[in-house]
């Protein structure tokens, strides 16, 4: 990230927050300039605005992508532009915090201070850092499966796609194997049972059994199969690091908010 990416950011960060109380970005940007009544022009690096129907407030966001801590020459001079442009009032972001004469300043002279940087090992402190989450699945598998064939057309191996071949019905319906699985697969699902069943379909006479070309298999007088429920545990492990990309602090309201990845932004305060 650089200093116009951070700008951006920030940009972006109250203008999201905003948006429930009508909070609009008027200007920002290294050409965005307000006029102040000296007649002198100031660069801003983001100027926001809120009604309460019969006033605007205008608050201006000055962004330091600084490696040091900010001093109070840069609150003093916020200070200046904020009287001289007539904001109402004024916020110092930047990455690596506030010397504590600055902090004790921007009090006095109710200036905003607020940390946007990457998360750090402190920020995990009393908070789950990874998450560990165990699902079980109750799966139905089929143990066993076998036709019971009173003639043969050809043979098929014993391996059956069971979306492929089809059971002819009296009534010149077909159904594939799969229908017939999906059923049992639901008996085993609703019995839960994780010991082997075994189910035994039988015909009143013999049923042809085709392929999906209408190709003739075999004549069967029923079908079996065996299942039981499977359960398995599939682990995720969801680490708040990884998906967290920048953690805001406002340092004199005591708010902390994450910014994901997807620029997601969620309020963490303790």
């Amino acid at each position: 990230m650089d200093w116009k990416t951070y700008e951006e950011t920030t940009k972006y960060i109250y203008e999201t927050l905003g948006k429930k109380l009508s909070v609009k970005i008027l200007g920002h940007g290294s050409s965005f300039k307000v006029k102040g009544k000296s007649g002198v022009k100031h660069q801003i690096d983001i100027l926001t605005s809120h009604s309460d129907g019969i006033h605007e407030y205008l608050t201006y966001v000055e962004c330091k992508y600084w490696k040091d801590k900010i001093n109070k020459d840069i609150v003093m001079k916020v200070k200046e532009i904020i009287e001289d442009c007539n904001f109402n009032k004024g916020i110092i972001v930047t990455k690596c915090g506030f010397t504590p004469d600055t902090e004790k300043y921007a009090s006095f002279v109710n200036i905003g201070l607020v940390v946007l940087r990457e998360p750090i090992e402190e920020d995990w402190e009393g908070r789950l850092k990874t998450i560990v989450i165990q699902v079980h699945n109750h799966v139905p598998h089929i143990t066993r499966f076998e036709n019971i064939v009173i003639e043969a057309y050809r043979d098929f191996g014993g391996q059956i796609d069971t979306n492929k071949y089809f059971y002819l019905l009296i009534d010149g319906s077909k159904r594939t194997i799969h229908d017939y699985l999906l059923e049992f697969e639901s008996k085993l699902q609703k019995e839960n049972t994780l010991n082997e069943i075994t189910e035994e379909i039988k015909f009143n006479e013999p049923i042809l059994f085709q392929d999906a070309s209408g190709n003739d298999i075999s004549k069967v007088i029923g079908i079996r199969w065996s299942g039981k429920v499977d359960v398995t545990t599939t682990t995720n492990i969801v680490d708040a690091e990884d998906s967290i990309c920048l953690m805001m602090k406002i340092i004199f309201e005591n708010k902390t908010y994450a910014i994901s990845k997807d620029g997601e932004i969620r309020d963490i305060s303790k």
